[in-house]
């Protein structure tokens, strides 16, 4: 401490400016850099893809790409699938194996000593328990009949029939409530879920240019809080070269990734009655 305060003293003294050390982040209560990102939201547009399936996709001066899509539980099914071989597996081939209309990558996985991928954080797949997963980190997503339910994982892991995945961090726990301490964190590409006060869903993915989860959570709040989707609640998914989306029909919108995965997001399109 008396280093510190030496040190300023004698920077102020010569009318020098002193660069914060990397361990002193940004308050949760201060806006991030986020600007050119949102501005670009500020005049786009959704694009309705068809029923209960709209896609918004902007690209800033500096080549971030941001490509969210809305979706109504009425007209799709949420689920989690795993890989297909014990090396992982991609989007597109999920995609293709499970007839999806979208699908992206899910949960956090390591690898072990023979190359294969398993998962972590709490994963049950078909009433099958495949990860037990943290006491007390991050939050458990719950793909319901006809909802998605995001809670903090201080709340219990979800025990009933639906598939349930557990991924950190939440970004905004139920009620809109901001849940990010600081912008420390490395930029990186982002796989983010939220859903929406009226149940209707968002799932974006953020790549070319990464972003810290604290401007990728941001963008999820409400505008009067400094953000655009007005999100009820929102966590992170898997990010960084695990990034992956394929959207069925439309290559436009899909991001191949870096590497193969564990667990994936999938998509179905609702059988008509």
């Amino acid at each position: 401490m008396f280093v510190r305060i030496l040190l300023l003293a004698v920077a102020l003294s010569f009318g020098l400016t002193l660069v914060a050390p990397q361990g002193f982040a940004q308050s949760s209560n201060t806006p991030p850099e986020v600007k050119p990102v949102l501005s670009a939201l500020a005049q786009a547009r959704w694009q309705n893809l068809e029923e209960g399936l709209d896609v918004m996709k902007v690209i800033t001066p500096d080549g971030l790409v941001l490509a969210a899509y809305k979706i109504s539980p009425d007209n799709f099914s949420f689920s989690v699938a795993v890989q297909s071989e014990d090396q992982g597996a991609r989007a597109r081939e999920i995609g293709e194996r499970e007839g999806a209309v979208l699908v992206t990558n899910a949960g956090f996985f390591a690898v072990n000593g023979s190359g294969g991928l398993y998962p972590i954080g709490y994963l049950r797949v078909d009433d099958e328990v495949l990860s037990k997963g943290w006491a007390d980190a991050g939050g458990t997503i719950t793909f319901g009949d006809r909802s998605i339910s995001l809670l903090p994982t201080e709340d219990g892991i979800p025990q009933h029939e639906f598939d349930v995945l557990q991924s950190r961090p939440m970004l905004i726990e139920p009620g809109g409530n901001w849940a990010m301490g600081s912008n420390a964190g490395p930029v990186k590409f982002r796989t983010l879920l939220c859903t929406l006060s009226d149940g209707e869903v968002i799932l974006a993915t953020i790549t070319r240019v990464g972003l810290t989860l604290f401007e990728a959570g941001w963008l999820l709040r409400e505008t009067d809080q400094g953000g655009f989707f007005g999100c009820d609640a929102a966590i992170a998914l898997d990010g960084g070269r695990s990034t992956q989306v394929w959207h069925s029909g439309e290559p436009q919108y899909s991001f191949d990734g870096f590497t193969p995965v564990y667990s994936f997001l999938v998509v179905r399109q609702r059988e008509t009655q």
